[in-house]
């Protein structure tokens, strides 16, 4: 299976975590981590910026096709073994989607840090 791209926010708490259990769980070349808090250059080939990038989680698939929140999760569960059979349901079941995809959505507009990372990126500016 080829690579895919994990654009993840490594200034969130929670986000890195999730993030250390996920490379505990997939093997070292299924997935490219991107660290968002390495810096805009993470993003310096890509068509999408780095507010976008931190409200949802971002992911790019091995064909190059861009899958943004609980899309980009499915697409990254699928790789893992204990979180594949999620993706399944979630991609067969309408109303559990429906469900995954408020609270995803809930979750990220409250994540933790997330208010202090986007005043601190816009004071840089």
């Amino acid at each position: 299976m080829a690579a895919i791209t994990v654009y993840y926010d490594g200034q969130c708490p929670l986000c890195g975590r999730e993030v250390a259990l996920y490379r505990r769980l997939v093997a070292p070349d299924a997935v490219c981590w991107r660290n968002l808090a390495v810096g805009p250059e993470v993003l310096r080939e890509e068509d999408f910026d780095l507010t976008a990038a931190l409200a949802l989680l971002h992911v790019r698939d091995e064909n190059g096709a861009l899958q943004i929140g609980l899309d980009a999760h499915l697409l990254l569960w699928q790789r893992l073994p204990a979180w594949r059979h999620l993706a399944w349901a979630l991609r067969r079941s309408d109303r559990a989607r429906r469900l995954f995809e408020r609270i995803y959505r809930l979750f990220t507009a409250h994540r933790p840090g997330l208010r202090r990372r986007q005043r601190q990126d816009h004071a840089d500016d």
